[in-house]
């Protein structure tokens, strides 16, 4: 990747004076994703209230990477188009590390505000871990809590004071109950199956790396729900940067990849993860987790972790199928003991739970406009 890193910076590095002779546009706000090649989550909310407000020229760059020979061509035509609509926009939001930002200084008159794609992190992340190049450049980040305000300042190499503790946009939804409660119905209806199961959704993260390849856990699903019984039904919600799943047509396993984990929520009695910082979203239910981890030892080491993982985790943390099918069936057995872990767990990650961080974000950008 450091070649590519090197090949990459010199192409950019020859249009990038070019980049600089048009002038920033003071109305012009773009959105840039290496993750989604469309609006979703906090994008998809933030552009809409934008747009409805008609005072901004909004522009998009979504690209999701793949990680081919043609996939680096496309990357590397994507960020030439970055170069040049960074340079050329009052305020710029992405939700990923982003080379061409990070690379290439911006003028004083741009603004890279950083939305990061999920609620907070377990896991190392950014300038914390080692890296093909340095996070930087970055003027404003939003956090979910003041516990990740330090952590999110240290990953993007940032003062903590460019850091704001707005809530995520995403999450606004899952404090609503009508959002809850219509989903549920909704889903019962598209899914028939899960009527009068006990639902356990399995949602780990990814592992490898973009620049490589991504892969899913090894992990025996047909094992669990086997020892688990048909009183048990399990939903398997792969990451969304896993392009094939061996589980995409197991009679067994209830596969389930055109939902957003938010959605899945709502019909979801046992949250199964493990390094994600979706055991932060899942708080706002507060219904039971378990943590399937089985490398966890060398997790711990690389990327390492933010929290002390096996005491503050908000549940079980097992290391095999059977832990896990015992795990979850002594939730009930064990619920004094969680709901406390997971008050405890709550308060840390949680600052805000009015569902009005959709508004606290656009008067952060509002004041950027106003300079």
């Amino acid at each position: 990747m450091k070649i590519k890193s090197i090949i990459l910076t010199i192409i950019l590095g020859i249009f990038y004076p070019f980049a600089l002779i048009f002038p920033v546009s003071k109305n012009r706000i773009t959105f840039i994703s290496l993750e989604h090649d469309n609006l979703s989550k906090d994008f998809k909310l933030i552009y809409d209230r934008l747009n409805d407000e008609k005072k901004y020229d909004l522009r998009t760059l979504l690209f999701k990477f793949e990680p081919s020979f043609w996939g680096n061509i496309k990357y590397g035509w994507a960020c030439v188009r970055q170069l040049f609509l960074i340079e050329s926009s009052r305020l710029v939001i992405i939700d990923y590390n982003n080379f061409v930002v990070s690379k290439f200084p911006h003028r004083k008159k741009v603004k890279v505000l950083q939305l990061w794609h999920a609620t907070g992190a377990l896991k190392k992340f950014g300038n914390d871990v080692d890296r093909d190049y340095v996070v930087n450049h970055y003027d404003y980040a939003i956090a979910n809590s003041d516990f990740l305000k330090p952590i999110f300042a240290r990953a993007f190499n940032m003062k903590e004071e460019q850091v704001f503790v707005t809530g995520i946009p995403n999450n606004d939804k899952i404090f609503d109950e009508n959002f809850v409660n219509q989903t549920y119905q909704r889903l019962l209806e598209k899914y028939p199956i899960l009527k009068g199961k006990k639902i356990v959704t399995y949602a780990p993260t990814f592992r490898g790396r973009i620049s490589t390849h991504f892969r899913e856990v090894l992990i025996d699903l047909e094992k669990v729900h086997q020892k688990l019984g048909d009183d048990y039904l399990i939903i398997y919600k792969s990451h969304p940067l896993i392009s094939h799943s061996d589980y995409e047509k197991n009679e067994r396993v209830l596969f389930i990849q055109d939902e957003l984990i938010s959605s899945l929520f709502c019909v979801t009695d046992i949250l199964v993860t493990d390094y994600s910082a979706i055991a932060i979203d899942w708080m706002v239910f507060d219904k039971p987790i378990i943590a399937y981890s089985p490398d966890l030892i060398r997790y711990s080491h690389k990327p390492g972790f933010t929290i002390d993982y096996e005491n503050e985790f908000p549940g079980s943390v097992t290391k095999n199928e059977d832990e896990l099918a015992e795990a979850i069936k002594s939730v009930s057995k064990n619920a004094d003991r969680d709901s406390l872990k997971r008050k405890n767990f709550t308060d840390k990650m949680y600052k805000f739970n009015d569902g009005k961080s959709t508004d606290r974000v656009l008067e952060l950008i509002e004041s950027v406009m106003n300079g």
